[in-house]
């Protein structure tokens, strides 16, 4: 299969499974009982929004021409609130992450896991520096995606650890 068409395909199945997280985000924002969760889901469900629009727009320059150019491989997504976890976290009650709470965040993990190893296969096979960085871009996000959503979890299921670890700094040693 030529460079070009391995391309495509690759950028097809990105939006695909970008689509596939933006259902699933949004149809577990429904369900959940923990509004900090359903934050969180519709925080990520706007994301996916900004993926799929980037891959379909370097898909479609990428099919006129094969020529990767900086603005097409810029990775800009919107700018968040940095503390979108702990902003949902003060409105979710520590340690009532429901089972079907609990059971949609692990979900979530799993496909953001798949999503970083996806995109970092792109970037290590990929020749072009900028097809390199855009890739490994994505990947960064998903990465931070999986942070927010294990952070949430840990939350959740282990408040006292979590407090823990944030507070880290603020332990002082003996």
């Amino acid at each position: 299969m030529k460079v070009q068409e391995y391309m495509l395909q690759a950028l097809k199945d990105a939006v695909q499974m970008e689509l596939e997280g933006r259902q699933f985000y949004l149809e577990a924002a429904k369900k959940v009982q923990n509004s900090g969760v359903r934050q969180i889901f519709e925080y990520l469900a706007e994301s996916e929004k900004y993926h799929i629009e980037k891959f379909n727009e370097i898909y479609r320059s990428l099919e006129k021409d094969p020529t990767w150019t900086a603005p097409i491989a810029a990775f800009n997504p919107p700018k968040h609130e940095p503390y979108i976890c702990v902003l949902a976290m003060t409105q979710a009650e520590q340690g009532t992450g429901g089972k079907d709470d609990l059971q949609a965040l692990r979900s979530a993990l799993k496909m953001e896991e798949c999503g970083i190893d996806y995109y970092t296969k792109l970037a290590r096979e990929t020749n072009n520096p900028l097809a390199r960085r855009f890739f490994m871009s994505v990947a960064h996000e998903e990465r931070g995606h999986y942070l927010t959503l294990m952070d949430m979890h840990n939350y959740l299921t282990l408040p006292e650890d979590w407090f823990y670890v944030q507070q880290m700094s603020n332990v002082d040693g003996a």
